[in-house]
């Protein structure tokens, strides 16, 4: 199969670039035929003759969300050797229905018991214009709800009526005004309230034609709020805004009575919470478990609680009763990760897992019975235990008299040592390198991948997310110093063969990294990174720039913009002496182009040996298969070449 995409026109720093199915390539060699080796070196699975084939293989699949009636499942798997698409599942082992109206980006899928439709969402392009779409399921083409120039996020559903309520940028491109709508009449569409920045709807009262929203000051501060759609009164929840506390998972319990959700308001990780509506009483449920809460989910009769807890970069699952006051550990498997979901109105949840060999399988688990029954995927292998570790190493500033850790997960290559090294660097930066299962393809070429938390990242507390804001941004890019130290230290590891990888935010530290640390560093690959914090603040969507501006700095004030030019990689081009890779999407709304054409411009005129990847119909990262697989190869080549000699 070949897929030929349209090109959008590009105008490339003026240099020379062909262009291989749907990517603008500069410095990178065209990418070879396919052949079934390079599919499976690249881990996209066995090439196969027919999709029928292929479901039956131990291709990955997982399940997406109950259909409407809460019988069937909507199953993600692969159709093609690199295309993963939306299917039907009647029931266990039961024969897929392919959903060809349905494209490969579809973002959300929504449902509830008794509607005969599902809300699903989806952009063109990685244009991240989300449009929202009705599909009256079956055969049916997706109905249009919202327009095309706007970005338009689901929120809720109204309990025992038939609108929803959403939020969109419809009004001006930057801020997320509250809309509801039945979607069954599109034209019954009305915005219900004009608001300034980022606003999601978190829930509509099982009791009371009011709404429940989230107002985003930035990635780490938010607030609470509740709208009542018959007098158009907004206030705040008692507690829930100011003193830059983050709240999440927010929803009414079942009977209207009280609010759950998660908050790391006045304590260092994120809790849930029970807000009593009548008393104003909050009470902290998860008070003794000194990690973030990351979701909460009810079951139909609000009796148990499902709990998803972050356990050092480990997801791990709870149930307990409404208060909390008996939880206990959800252990399906020995081994791997695993997600769940719960039922609408039944006793069962949906669970995806993926083994030590990374791949994925759907479940239902019922819970009264304690059954776990395989509704899409191959049967269970078995496999050669998990072989990744957890370590922390020491940096450079101290912690109560001790030298601070930053923690890391460990995935040796396979083969003897010492082995070469990637390090690869979330984005965020307020996000977190969790626990990753399977082998990679550059394991497999015998290089340990080493994935740090530096400062900054989520899941260690409210204080270590702070310890990169603004004019601390560069001590983070320390923090990967003190890791080069640390692997010179390791016998098993090759400090004079180490990579640098990242993507997003990941990106600048792979910038960053190269500009302080080439002479120790063989090669980097930068995805979508910023080269430059003022240009990306200046040219980012408008409705991002105050989030960013909180964590990053105001490029407006004079002083910060001296600051955040004088640490720019952009700006300290000559430094970086070590070979580098930027792929890049044209459409991205978050780190635009300019900020990868930009840096790659300026090290080329250093004379230094640069390969870029520009995605005409691509955004944050590559989705198109083709695309992402034509890059994936060259990135694994390049890492081949700087660290393995070939």
């Amino acid at each position: 199969m070949r897929r030929w995409v349209k090109l959008a026109a590009i105008v490339l720093l003026s240099l020379p670039v062909h262009v291989v199915v749907g990517l603008a390539l500069l410095g990178v060699p065209k990418p070879p035929a396919i052949t079934a080796e390079d599919v499976g070196r690249v881990g996209w699975g066995p090439v196969l003759d027919n999709a029928e084939q292929l479901w039956r293989s131990r291709a990955s699949k997982n399940l997406v969300t109950w259909l409407p009636d809460g019988d069937g499942v909507l199953v993600r798997a692969r159709r093609w050797i690199l295309d993963s698409r939306l299917h039907g599942v009647a029931s266990p082992g039961a024969r897929p229905v392919f959903l060809a109206q349905l494209p490969r980006n579809v973002a959300g899928a929504y449902s509830e018991p008794g509607r005969g439709y599902m809300i699903l969402g989806w952009d063109t392009d990685g244009d991240e214009q989300h449009r929202l779409y009705r599909w009256d399921l079956g055969e049916a083409e997706p109905v249009l709800l919202t327009r095309a120039a706007e970005r338009a996020s689901f929120g809720a559903f109204e309990r025992d009526g038939k609108r929803i309520a959403y939020t969109s940028t419809r009004r001006n491109g930057r801020d997320f005004d509250v809309y509801v709508m039945d979607p069954e009449r599109p034209d019954s569409d009305q915005r219900v309230l004009e608001v300034d920045g980022m606003w999601a709807v978190a829930g509509w009262s099982p009791i009371a034609d009011e709404l429940l929203l989230l107002h985003f000051r930035s990635n780490v501060e938010s607030e609470l709020l509740r709208f009542d759609l018959a007098t158009g009164t907004l206030e705040p929840v008692p507690g829930a805004t100011g003193e830059g506390a983050a709240f999440a998972s927010a929803q009414w319990s079942r009977d209207g009575s009280a609010l759950y959700y998660v908050s790391d308001r006045g304590t260092e990780f994120k809790h849930l919470r029970r807000l009593d509506l009548s008393s104003g009483e909050e009470r902290v449920l998860t008070g003794e478990i000194p990690w973030d809460v990351s979701s909460v989910e009810q079951s139909a009769d609000g009796g148990l609680l499902l709990l998803s807890v972050n356990e050092d970069g480990v997801t791990r699952w709870y149930t307990s009763d409404a208060l909390a006051e008996v939880m206990a550990p959800l252990e399906l498997f020995a081994s791997g990760q695993f997600a769940a979901s719960l039922h609408p109105d039944a006793a069962s949840m949906l669970v995806n897992h993926v083994d030590e060999l990374g791949v994925a399988r759907g479940y239902v688990y019922e819970m009264a019975r304690g059954e776990l029954t395989l509704w899409a995927g191959p049967e269970p292998a078995a496999g050669r235990g998990e072989g990744h570790r957890l370590v922390r190493y020491p940096t450079f500033d101290s912690v109560a008299g001790a030298p601070r850790t930053i923690s890391a997960f460990v995935y040796p290559g396979e083969g003897e040592g010492p082995r070469p090294v990637v390090i690869d660097i979330h984005g965020g930066p307020e996000a977190q390198a969790r626990l990753r299962v399977g082998t990679s393809s550059t394991q497999r070429d015998g290089i340990t991948v080493i994935t740090p938390n530096v400062r900054g990242s989520t899941g260690y507390g409210r204080t270590f997310a702070s310890l990169d804001d603004q004019y601390l941004r560069e001590d983070a890019v320390r923090d990967i110093g003190a890791l080069l130290d640390w692997i010179e230290e390791q016998p098993d590891m090759d400090a004079s063969r180490v990579a640098v990888q990242g993507g997003s935010y990941g990106g600048y530290m792979v910038l960053a990294s190269l500009v302080h640390f080439s002479p120790r560093l063989a090669c980097g690959i930068d995805v979508v990174g910023v080269s430059n914090f003022v240009t990306f603040l200046e040219n980012t969507a408008e409705y991002r720039k105050d989030l960013r501006r909180a964590e990053y700095g105001d490029e407006r004030d004079p002083e910060m913009r001296a600051f955040l030019e004088s640490i720019a990689p952009l700006n300290h081009a000559e430094r970086i002496t070590s070979p580098l890779m930027v792929v890049q999407g044209a459409n991205d709304p978050r780190v635009p182009v300019g900020e990868s054409r930009q840096v790659v411009e300026a090290v080329r005129g250093n004379g230094l040996r640069v390969g870029y990847m520009e995605g005409a119909n691509e955004g944050h990262g590559f989705r198109d298969p083709w695309n992402a697989f034509y890059a994936g190869l060259a990135q694994q080549q390049l890492i081949r070449e700087c660290l393995a000699g070939g």
